[in-house]
């Protein structure tokens, strides 16, 4: 890594991508780099600082990642050399989407210098324990710190990909291309359970994307945006918002990371 000022970019839904973050942030500060945390969903990537080292990181959905990180991705300006690092939370295999990522950059002119994915808790399908969940964490920080040291001594992972990896890319960035807006956001609804919301409007705080509007105080899912993070469902206090997919839910942050990442409340 030729700079040692670093903007890291990340796009959450439960916490896992943004935990990683913070983690290859505190590996990079350790070896006197200049790091900044930034939250895509807050960032217009026109105004990206192409003169820095940029990390992308973001959850991985249908070996592939949700429409707000690829358009992140998609609009970042064209450049002559930026070094880009990519990293992927992911519950099982991403098939090594990240790295697919950084062909796509590489064709926008930056100078991709690590891509990796980290086996992180399920928050969708098959949530495990508490305490298992715990170990899963505990592992990939382990993974997070070599990744990071590996940047700043130019010895980086890179993932591999081969045309299997790019035909699931393909196939995966049609299906996520058409999910902004229509029949699959029409078939993938959210319910709320009325006797059980409190009305607090946290949802619709904590929504990155703004899809969730108050209609007297309650609630109500506009369908059109919605990335189907999970974000509204894990945080919800009164546990009244449903989805057919889901039994069990899972928070990578604790309520005071929660208020300081989605609701910029200061500690």
């Amino acid at each position: 890594m030729r700079r040692k000022i670093v903007d890291i970019y990340f796009f959450t839904g439960t916490g896992n991508t943004l935990l990683a973050a913070k983690t290859i942030a505190e590996t990079l500060k350790n070896n006197n780099c200049i790091v900044n945390v930034n939250d895509i969903a807050k960032t217009d990537p026109k105004k990206v600082n192409l003169s820095n080292t940029v990390g992308i990181g973001f959850p991985i959905a249908c070996w592939n990642t949700f429409p707000i990180a690829r358009s992140f991705i998609n609009d970042l300006p064209n450049t002559i050399g930026t070094e880009v690092f990519i990293f992927a939370t992911m519950g099982s295999s991403s098939l090594n989407a990240a790295a697919n990522f950084g062909h796509i950059l590489k064709n926008k002119g930056y100078s991709l210098i690590g891509s990796c994915g980290f086996l992180m808790p399920n928050n969708f399908i098959a949530v495990q324990k508490e305490e298992k969940n715990v170990a899963k964490r505990e592992k990939a920080y382990k993974q997070m710190e070599h990744f990071a040291s590996e940047l700043v001594t130019s010895a980086p992972n890179h993932g591999k990909t081969n045309l299997f990896f790019q035909t699931c890319f393909a196939i995966s960035s049609f299906i996520i291309n058409r999910w902004k807006g229509n029949i699959f956001q029409r078939i993938a609804k959210f319910n709320i359970t009325k006797s059980r919301c409190t009305k607090c409007g946290l949802c619709a705080k904590i929504c990155p994307v703004k899809n969730i509007l108050s209609e007297n105080n309650c609630p109500v899912f506009s369908g059109r945006r919605c990335q189907l993070c999970m974000r509204c469902i894990s945080y919800c206090p009164s546990h009244s918002i449903k989805f057919f997919l889901i039994r069990k839910t899972y928070r990578a942050l604790t309520d005071e990371e929660m208020k300081r990442w989605f609701l910029c409340v200061k500690k």
